[in-house]
């Protein structure tokens, strides 16, 4: 069972999953009799760029195959050896090992010049085509500018942006894209019934959002559960074989992020680990969801290929709940974070914290204070760790507000702390966003110091007692000057100077 998918490998273009733009033209163009010499299938890896090459080969060389009609009939000696993949016609190259100009020659350049053995068209496929050298592109673009009448080339790549144009310019070029999550289905379920295996829909809707979009993977995944050897595989019986979060489980821990909901986050991930769930790809999984989120924001119209009916429409109903800058910032937050899960003294630590941040700044998340803190290597520990991120909702305090009280606030914090008194006496206050307060400091050494936890937090403390409202803090230096410079500085204005640096 674990090369499922080549069982069910297509064999012809009807049973294709999705690419139905693609699949349209080429067997049009099959029917015409007027195939291009080279063909470009570029897109992510499982969708069929190589499976729908051996089709378009099958199809050309089919020996039963009528005027008019594109589909091979699989029945011919020419289409049951491309099946078996021992047709000496069909050339599949893999480019990945096959990257030097003199492999192009030899399995290229030169066999082209040769008429088919038995078939009407020779057909070269180059799977991973961006791997080749630049002189191998080089020695094949001569080709592929002036091909014999009897060569196809199908060129596939997982990576477009390396081909050099000189080679794209000489394709019909095709771009795959990602299988969507009713297709999927209903191919896997198609598989499950011909296994007459009866497999839990979520079992299904789980292989269908951890391949990503891939077939091949789906296929593979649903092999590996198939190999259980049960007539009825439910979600328990699956754990063996997927280990990892389901849809609705992150959907959910996203949803409670957004509503602030620190309780069920953090009783969501203590029930993960009761589950025995991987932390490290349910965080990953989370930002995929993340990342739809961001991307929605500025393209509503967008698909949701790879989550069920139900789910699509929590997941737009999530765009609403909160603004694109939000989305970011919870990204970033989220990304540093899973960073630490491997080091943390307790694996699920990661997690809670960002739940208790977001949940603490009501609104949003300071991507400086949180993400910056949280990209540290070092294993998490109760010291240094912050978790007063800024708030960026509305407030009524204003700049000239803030500047107008600026002395007396750093006179009452010179009286608990001389140095840092100093320090803000040479900070100004430069703008406000929502309840944000950016102050603008001369040196890397006083924004170093101003954002230690606890100076940040006396700092606040003394704006939310002269204001009445939570404004948060936030560091910006305004000269670039290397350490040196800064403690030259520094130490003149203290009425001292440097000894030896």
């Amino acid at each position: 069972m674990s090369t499922l998918y080549r069982l069910y490998r297509p064999q012809k273009f009807a049973d294709v999953t999705g690419q139905e733009h693609i699949i349209q033209t080429i067997t049009n163009e099959i029917c015409a009799a007027k195939t291009a010499h080279a063909y470009l299938f570029s897109g992510p890896r499982g969708t069929g760029k190589t499976t729908l090459a051996r089709l378009l080969a099958k199809a050309v060389n089919c020996q039963n195959r009528k005027d008019g009609e594109s589909e091979p009939c699989n029945e011919c000696p020419s289409c049951a050896e491309i099946s078996a993949s021992r047709n000496i016609d069909v050339m599949e190259i893999d480019a990945a090992s096959h990257t030097g100009v003199e492999n192009v020659r030899e399995n290229i350049i030169d066999s082209a010049q040769f008429q088919p053995t038995k078939s009407k068209y020779k057909i070269f496929i180059i799977d991973e085509v961006h791997m080749l050298s630049t002189p191998a592109f080089n020695a094949l673009l001569k080709t592929l500018e002036e091909p014999p009448a009897h060569v196809i080339f199908v060129l596939a790549t997982t990576e477009l942006q390396k081909l050099p144009a000189t080679i794209v310019s000489r394709c019909q070029r095709f771009t795959f894209k990602k299988i969507g999550f009713d297709q999927m289905m209903s191919k896997l379920l198609k598989i499950c019934k011909d296994q007459d295996v009866k497999v839990d829909k979520k079992v299904l809707e789980r292989v269908i959002n951890k391949s990503d979009g891939c077939m091949r993977d789906a296929e593979s995944l649903l092999g590996q559960i198939l190999t259980l050897n049960q007539k009825n595989i439910g979600p328990e019986d699956a754990e063996m074989i997927l280990p990892t979060s389901n849809a609705r489980q992150i959907l959910n821990f996203v949803d409670a992020i957004l509503n602030r909901d620190v309780k069920s986050a953090v009783a969501l991930i203590n029930e993960l680990v009761s589950d025995g769930v991987n932390l490290e790809q349910f965080a990953y999984d989370a930002l995929e969801i993340l990342r739809l989120l961001m991307i929605l924001q500025y393209d509503p119209t967008k698909e949701i290929l790879d989550y069920s009916d139900e789910d699509a429409k929590l997941i737009k109903k999530m765009t609403k709940q909160a603004p694109a800058e939000q989305i970011i910032k919870l990204t970033d937050a989220l990304m540093a974070r899973r960073a630490q899960i491997k080091s943390a003294p307790i694996p699920q630590l990661p997690l809670e914290l960002f739940a208790v941040e977001f949940s603490n700044c009501h609104s949003g998340l300071d991507t400086e204070s949180i993400a910056a803190n949280c990209h540290s290597e070092a294993p998490l520990s109760g010291d240094g760790e912050s978790l007063s991120p800024s708030i960026t909702q509305k407030i009524k305090t204003t700049l000239d507000e803030i500047k107008n009280k600026w002395h007396d606030i750093t006179a009452g914090l010179t009286e608990q702390n001389h140095s840092l008194g100093f320090i803000l006496k040479m900070g100004e206050p430069a703008r406000m966003e929502g309840n944000e307060l950016y102050l603008r400091v001369p040196f890397s050494l006083h924004k170093e110091k101003i954002e230690e936890q606890k100076t940040k937090k006396l700092i606040e403390g003394a704006m939310t007692d002269a204001f009445g409202e939570k404004i948060c803090l936030i560091c910006e230096v305004t000269q670039a000057q290397n350490d040196d410079g800064e403690i030259t500085q520094l130490a003149s204005e203290f009425g001292g100077e440097v000894v030896s640096l």
